[in-house]
Formats: structure tokens, C-alpha cells, sequence
């Protein structure tokens, strides 16, 4: 069998690995699995004052913030129905490749093809007087520049994921991005606040202290003891981090996004952000619109639940679950002929259930990761090519009591900074949750969490084996809530193009659909089915559409297509 570790590091170069898993309500969203970040330079200033961005209309009343500076580095498509013809949307024409008038780009390593930067960005834009962040930049120029386009700005997903990694891979056999974008584009990678080479990096804690914290939690939360540790849990990021621990949400992140934008000295780029980053997209649609030139989101989810009962919520949250569900069983059940080390005579559900008795092994050979099991049965679901993986670990566990397999799969989501690492999609999220729907009492938060947990192991027995899911703390987020957003979070306008595809577990075609049905103003859904999270650029026809937003401004003709799902060629 391929060795596991590098089965997965080629499933994430191959972009396929952009979450980082957890199952449940308000939980965080899975971070994206890459190679390590490119070594960081001493820091020089060159920034001149950039242009005042427009004021969104739907935005948070924020005060003016101080000038940016910037710094320097730390640091084979198949052929498929064709898209129906498109409607040209107005854009602006190609800006000229300027000189980066607020970035001092230098080479990230010698003879390298990618320049690094940092960008200085206020930490809280509500308070100029707080202080700076360090944003890690990556940028590689347009192959063709005699045909370059502009600047286009990419997010991998997470939260936690690296856009200086996104754009690494441009030198792999495993780019994320299709040849046209290489040729035309200045592809610019960030960290997200908080993220890998940005300074400061997110911390929570020692390692174990916050989990102690969360395991001595029982539902329901209705004992003095237990709410205190909630918010202790909680709370951690914020001792350990300070102030800038509340301040990792995604909407200053999207500002963020703009500060790069005035330094880049440009009046619009481009975006094409997956997983997660398609809620950084909404988020910088709406409240810059005038800052995009054109936009597309690849793995769309929907940011917003506008759910108004209890009731409703819970079956959002089922909604959003069964894929996942749906895939476990379907990974199971192809293993269909006897050479499979799960068949069982035609029962590999059988198999499952049999190997799922022994999963505490994987949870208590894990250091810090109590939801290791979980971790490590879910995350081979990402791509098809994977599910031998899973078949193989579970055979392993099941015969000879060896939770090896699944230890390094689980891990390699884990990463080396354990539980403060994968703490941080949790961390963006409740943040943003509390951003979004400020109306929900921490009570209320609770007491969802309770009725979902019980419908969830009912409705999806396959899922109830791997074991409770932790504690989640983001009900007690409250002590340090985000001011909220006002109006609406609905892409401002800007056309963006939505690819939704029923085969993703993690971010559900669903998702996709109301996203551009339910809040989006002038959002396009391209429908796929493709076996794995995100599509692009692995599928022809959504690429041509991808292509044809990016590069020309031009989207579909009608608001709603469909493309053919293509077989998945590896390039291994």
C-alpha cells in the first residue's frame, strides 16, 4: 500500500485536504494540511500612504485606520460538456503591473520564483491606538506579463490554512491553480491573521491545558464547576494571545485583505478563495465592493444560518452533517470484492462496527487529542483515492490492535502544534458565529447543542461510533464577543461566481445553494459532482467558467449551471 504520509501530503498539495474535521454545532471548521512555510527575512519599511477604500455600505461602524506598511519576507484537465456560452459583465480594463508602491518584495529563498513580504495592518480597527499585526506574504508574477491581468488574491480554506503554501504549490507537480491563472496572473498568497508565518501566531494555552479544561465538561453545562471551566476554556486564546486573541474573525481578516490591496497600489483584485475561504470572500465583496474585480469561490459555504427556532437550527445542523454521513457509509461499502481488508464476506458496515469497538486504542495513543479516532476516520473521506487508506487502518485496528494508521492520519490533521494549532478553526469560528448572530444567548447556544448532539447519534448511527464529539466552548464566547455586523452579508452587489458540488462532504452542495439563493445579491452557481472537497482545477468545464470569470469578467449566462463530473486523473 502507498505509504500514508505521503499519500496525504500528495492529497493536500493536490487541494484536496483544506479543512480540518469536526462534527457538531457551532464547531470549527476543518484547516488545511500543507508543506511548511517558507523561511522569514528581516523586516524593512517602504510603504507610502495608500488610497482611503470606499465605505461598504453593510459594515460595522469602524473608526479611520492608520497607513499600512509593508515589509520584507519572512520567510491535465479531461474533456467534458463545454459551458454554455457567457454573459459579459463589465470590468475594469487590466490595471498595468505597478510596482508594488507599498510592498518591498524580495526574493523568499535564493534564485527563488516567489517574493515574500510582510504587511504591517492595524490589529483592531476599531482602535488605532492598539497597535500592528504582521501579515506574511507571498506573491508569484504572471508567466506572460506582456498579457497580465492584475493581481490575484487566493485563500486555501480553513480557518487556519496557508496562502503562502497555496501559492508554493504553483512549483509542485500538484498546483492549485490551472496554467491560464499562472500565465496572466501576480498570484499573491497571505496568512491570515493569527495563521503560520503571520505574527502573532495563534496560541491557546499550553498543550493539554485546554482540552483538561474541555474533558471535564459533561453535558448537559448545569453545574457551577462547569460553566466556569467553559469559560476558562474559552477564555484561553485570549490569555495566551491578548487582545489580538479576539480579533482573528474573519471580517478583519477581510480587511486585512484590503490593506494588501492599497499596498499592492491597485484599485481592484481579484479573489478565488476555497472552504473557508469562501466566507473571506463574502465578507470582502461586502464590505468592499468596489475593491473586487472579479471573484470566485470554489467549496462554497454558507457563513450565515438565518435559522429562527431552535427547531430549525438543529435540522440546518443535520443538514449540514449528512453528507458526511453519507460518505462514510459510501467509502465503507465500496470496498465491494474480497481482496479488500474490510469485506467481511459483503459486510463491511459489518466490519465498521466491529473495528469501531477498538477505536479508544487511537484515542489513547494519541498525545492531546482526545478526538483522534474521529480524526482519523474522517479525514481520509476528503478525496475517493483515499479510502484505502481507511480501509487499510481499520483492518489494522480491527485484527491486530494497531491504531497506527489512523494515529498518522489524525496527526497529520493535528499537526506538530497539537491542540493549539487545531484549536484555531474552532477558535475563528465561534468568534464569527458571535459576529454573525449576536441575537443567541450563550443559554440558548447550550441547550441547541444538546438537542442536536442526541438527534445527531439517532439519525446517523454510522457517525454516533466514532464517540461524543469534545466539548465545544463557543457558547461562552460571549465574555468577548466581536462587534457585530450591520446589514447584511451579501457579497455587496459583486458578481461572484458560487462552484457547488454534491460530492463534498465537508462543504455540502447545500451550503453552496443558499449561499447563492438566500444571501448573495448577484451570485452564479456552477453545480458539479465531483469526489472530493473543492473542484478546481480538476474538472474542465469548471475550469473554463473559473477561467472566464477571472481572467475575462465574464459569467455564465444563466444564474445557474450544470457540469459533467469527470474522473479525477492524478498526477501520481
Amino acid at each position: 500500500m502507498t505509504d500514508i504520509g505521503t499519500a496525504l501530503k500528495r492529497a493536500a498539495a493536490f487541494g484536496v485536504l483544506a479543512l480540518t474535521v469536526s462534527v457538531g454545532l457551532a464547531c470549527g471548521e476543518p484547516e488545511s494540511a500543507s508543506a511548511a512555510t517558507p523561511a522569514v527575512a528581516a523586516e524593512t519599511t517602504n510603504a507610502p500612504p495608500p488610497t482611503q477604500a470606499p465605505t461598504p455600505a453593510a459594515t460595522p461602524t469602524l473608526r479611520p485606520t492608520p497607513t499600512p506598511t509593508a515589509t520584507a519576507p519572512s520567510t491535465p484537465t479531461p474533456t467534458a460538456t463545454p459551458p454554455p456560452e457567457p454573459t459579459p459583465t463589465p470590468t475594469p480594463t487590466p490595471e498595468p503591473a505597478l510596482a508594488d508602491v507599498g510592498i518591498n518584495w524580495e526574493p523568499c529563498r535564493p534564485n527563488s520564483a516567489f517574493e515574500c513580504a510582510f504587511l504591517k495592518v492595524p490589529a483592531d480597527y476599531r482602535d488605532p491606538d492598539a497597535g500592528s499585526l504582521r501579515i506574511a506574504l507571498n506573491l508569484h508574477r504572471a508567466r506572460l506579463p506582456d498579457q497580465r491581468v492584475g493581481y490575484l488574491l487566493v485563500n486555501p480554506g480553513g480557518p487556519g490554512g496557508s496562502g503562502l503554501e497555496l501559492v508554493e504549490s504553483i512549483r509542485s507537480g500538484f498546483s492549485a491553480f490551472a496554467p491560464e491563472l499562472v500565465e496572466r496572473f501576480d498570484i499573491v498568497g497571505f496568512d491570515p491573521r493569527g495563521v503560520k508565518a503571520s505574527e502573532p501566531k495563534f496560541e491557546c494555552g499550553e498543550p493539554g491545558e485546554q482540552l483538561d479544561l474541555r474533558r471535564s465538561i459533561d453535558r448537559p453545562v448545569d453545574t457551577p464547576e462547569e460553566i466556569a471551566a467553559g469559560e476558562a476554556a474559552a477564555g484561553l486564546c485570549i490569555e495566551s494571545m491578548g487582545p489580538v486573541g479576539g480579533l482573528l474573525h474573519t471580517a478583519y481578516v477581510a480587511r486585512d485583505m484590503d490593506e494588501i490591496r492599497k499596498a499592492l497600489g491597485v484599485e481592484q483584485v481579484s479573489y478565488l478563495g476555497f472552504s473557508y475561504g469562501s466566507a473571506v470572500g463574502v465578507w470582502y465583496a461586502t464590505l468592499f465592493p468596489d475593491s473586487v474585480r472579479a471573484m470566485v469561490i470554489d467549496a462554497a459555504d454558507n457563513p450565515v444560518d438565518a435559522a429562527a427556532d431552535q427547531a430549525e437550527r438543529v435540522a440546518d445542523a443535520l443538514e449540514e452533517t449528512a453528507p458526511i454521513a453519507i460518505l462514510l457509509e459510501r467509502a465503507l461499502t465500496a470496498c465491494d470484492s474480497p481482496e479488500c481488508p474490510i469485506y467481511n464476506d459483503g459486510d463491511p458496515l459489518g466490519y465498521f462496527r466491529q473495528a469501531a469497538q477498538k477505536l479508544h486504542l487511537v484515542n489513547e495513543g494519541a498525545s492531546n487529542h482526545p478526538d483522534a479516532a474521529a480524526y482519523g476516520v474522517i479525514t481520509p473521506l476528503y478525496a475517493e483515492f483515499l479510502w484505502p487508506v481507511l480501509w487499510e487502518a481499520l483492518y489494522r485496528l480491527n485484527e491486530y490492535d494497531d491504531p497506527s494508521i489512523l494515529l498518522e492520519v489524525g496527526d497529520f490533521q493535528w499537526e506538530d502544534d497539537g491542540p493549539r494549532v487545531a484549536r484555531m478553526p474552532e477558535h475563528v469560528n465561534c468568534l464569527d458565529d458571535w459576529v454573525l448572530h449576536p441575537e443567541q444567548s450563550r443559554e440558548t447556544r447550550l441547550a441547541d447543542g444538546e438537542v442536536y448532539q442526541a438527534a445527531q447519534d439517532e439519525e446517523f448511527p454510522l457517525l454516533a461510533l466514532l464517540g461524543p464529539p469534545l466539548f465545544s466552548a463557543c457558547a461562552f464566547y460571549d465574555q468577548f464577543a466581536p462587534e457585530p455586523l450591520e446589514g447584511r452579508l451579501d457579497g455587496g452587489g459583486v458578481p461572484i461566481l458560487v462552484i457547488g458540488n454534491h460530492g463534498d462532504p465537508f462543504t455540502p452542495f447545500i451550503e453552496s445553494e443558499e449561499l447563492m439563493t438566500e444571501q448573495l445579491t448577484n451570485g452564479y452557481l456552477v453545480e458539479v459532482d465531483h469526489g472530493a472537497h473543492g473542484v478546481y482545477p480538476n474538472n474542465s468545464c469548471v475550469n473554463q467558467h473559473v477561467h472566464r470569470a477571472l481572467l475575462d469578467g465574464e459569467y455564465p449566462s444563466e444564474q445557474r449551471v450544470t457540469c459533467e463530473r469527470e474522473e479525477v486523473r492524478l498526477p501520481f
